[in-house]
């Protein structure tokens, strides 16, 4: 996605846009089936370009404990500062520094930046999410298994004896 900044005026300018997933190339694009709502905020001053990236879909995830599927609002935001040229925020490192004759951003990093910064760690379908029993594969959440929990590991039998 790419804004023309030629003749773009100083202030706020906002572009509103529905995108398939598909169309910015996401790591994760499986978990993104419908289309992404992008809200785009772009605010000028002279040659800095101050970019905001709102985004906000429906996610379809795969819970990391009980391997189950299921859906999830996806809203998030990003934001980037573009400065065209040299100017006052060289030093900064936050700052994205583009040639003179720029004519246009590429904002599809700053989306993507979006989806990178907000995967969490572990994707759960649930905090209270049992998983799925070691032994036989049961998922836990649905019923009990008459697995024997009380298994140790042969190698650190000898550390349940400092437990007593």
């Amino acid at each position: 996605m790419k804004i023309y900044i030629k003749d773009l005026t100083e202030g706020i300018h906002e572009y509103h846009e529905e995108v398939p997933a598909g169309d910015i190339q996401l790591s994760q694009s499986e978990f993104f089936q419908k289309p992404l709502l992008i809200d785009l905020y772009v605010d000028r001053l002279d040659n800095i370009y101050r970019v905001k990236v709102n985004v906000s879909t429906h996610a379809k995830y795969a819970c990391d404990r009980c391997l189950e599927e299921f859906d999830a609002d996806f809203n998030e935001s990003a934001e980037q500062i573009f400065q065209i040229g040299s100017g006052t925020l060289d030093d900064d490192d936050e700052v994205e520094i583009l040639p003179v004759d720029t004519r246009e951003i590429d904002v599809d990093r700053v989306i993507q930046d979006v989806f990178i910064m907000s995967r969490p760690i572990r994707v759960l379908c649930s905090e209270s999410c049992k998983g799925l029993c070691a032994n036989c594969g049961t998922n836990l959440n649905e019923k009990q298994c008459k697995c024997d929990t009380e298994n140790i590991d042969p190698r650190l039998e000898k550390l349940k004896s400092l437990l007593n």
